[in-house]
C-alpha cells in the first residue's frame, strides 16, 4: 500500500506535467492559428490579383474576338482592337458604378464590345491610363441595360424596352453631362425624345463622389466609328484622356506620397 505522501508527490508531478503540456499545446495552437491567418491573407491577395488578371484577359477576349468580323446590321467590318494582357479594365456592376458616382473615386468607362466607336478609343484609353499610372479603369457594359425608344407611325416616341433600374440611376447622376436623345424619322427629321442618353463610349472621372471630368464619344473629326483614327487623332484623344485621368487623381495619394 502506498503512503499518503507518495500519492501526494505523484499527484503533484502530474499536475505540473499537465500545466507544462497545456502551455505547449496552447503555444502550438497559437502557431497554427498564425500560420493559417498568414496563408489566408496570401490566398486573399492571390485571389484579388487573379480577379484583376481575369477581368483584363476576359475584356481583351471580349473585344478582340470581333476583330475581322462583319457587322451583320450594316455589312461593315468591326474596327480591330488590340489590348494588353495586363490592361487596366475591370468589370463593375451597375450598383457598384452608382456607388462610385455617389461616394468614391475612379475612372469609369461605359461601352460595349460591338460598338465601333468604343473599339476605336479603347486601346488609346489603355495607353493613357498606363502613362499616368492608373491601375484600374472601371468598365460597365451598357449594351443591354439601356432603354430602347422608337417612333410609331405618327412620329410619337414609344418605349419598346425599359432600361434597368441601375441604368436610370446612372443617367440621373450624370444628367447634366449627358446629351439629349433624339430619333430620326423616315423623312430624315430629328425628333426629340425629351430624355437624356448614356451614349457609348463615355469616360467619366469621379473624385470622392464628385464628377470632375467627362468625355463622350471620340473626336469630332471621326465621322464614323468604322473610320480609323490617324496618328495625330490618336495623340489628340490620348491627351484628352490623360487630362481626364489626372483631374480624377488630383487630391488622391499614390505610393510616392
Amino acid at each position: 500500500m502506498f503512503s499518503s505522501d507518495f500519492r501526494y508527490n505523484i499527484l503533484e508531478r502530474v499536475v505540473v506535467f499537465l500545466k507544462k503540456e497545456n502551455l505547449f499545446f496552447l503555444g502550438l495552437l497559437g502557431i497554427i492559428v498564425l500560420i493559417a491567418c498568414g496563408c489566408g491573407f496570401l490566398a486573399f491577395q492571390k485571389e484579388e490579383q487573379t480577379v484583376l488578371e481575369t477581368d483584363a484577359l476576359k475584356i481583351k477576349g471580349e473585344y478582340e474576338t470581333l476583330n475581322d468580323q462583319i457587322n451583320e446590321n450594316n455589312n461593315l467590318k468591326y474596327p480591330t482592337v488590340t489590348l494588353s494582357d495586363d490592361n487596366p479594365f475591370v468589370y463593375r456592376s451597375e450598383s457598384e458604378i452608382v456607388d462610385i458616382l455617389n461616394n468614391k473615386t475612379g475612372v469609369i468607362y461605359f461601352g460595349f464590345s460591338s460598338c465601333p466607336w468604343c473599339r476605336s478609343i479603347l486601346p488609346i484609353l489603355e495607353d493613357a491610363a498606363k502613362e499616368v499610372g492608373l491601375a484600374q479603369v472601371f468598365y460597365l457594359d451598357i449594351q443591354n441595360i439601356r432603354d430602347v425608344l422608337e417612333l410609331d407611325e405618327n412620329d410619337k416616341v414609344v418605349t419598346s424596352k425599359e432600361g434597368s433600374n441601375g441604368y436610370y440611376q446612372i443617367v440621373e447622376l450624370l444628367d447634366e453631362y449627358l446629351s439629349e436623345y433624339s430619333l430620326t424619322n423616315e423623312k430624315g427629321e430629328e425628333i426629340s425624345t425629351g430624355k437624356k442618353r448614356l451614349f457609348a463610349p463615355t469616360v467619366v472621372g469621379v473624385l470622392n463622389g464628385e464628377i470632375v471630368s467627362f468625355h463622350e464619344g471620340s473626336l469630332d473629326s471621326q465621322k464614323s466609328g468604322y473610320d480609323a483614327l490617324d496618328d495625330k487623332e490618336k495623340e489628340e484623344l490620348k491627351k484628352i484622356y490623360v487630362e481626364l485621368i489626372q483631374k480624377t487623381l488630383e487630391g488622391t495619394c499614390n505610393e510616392a506620397c
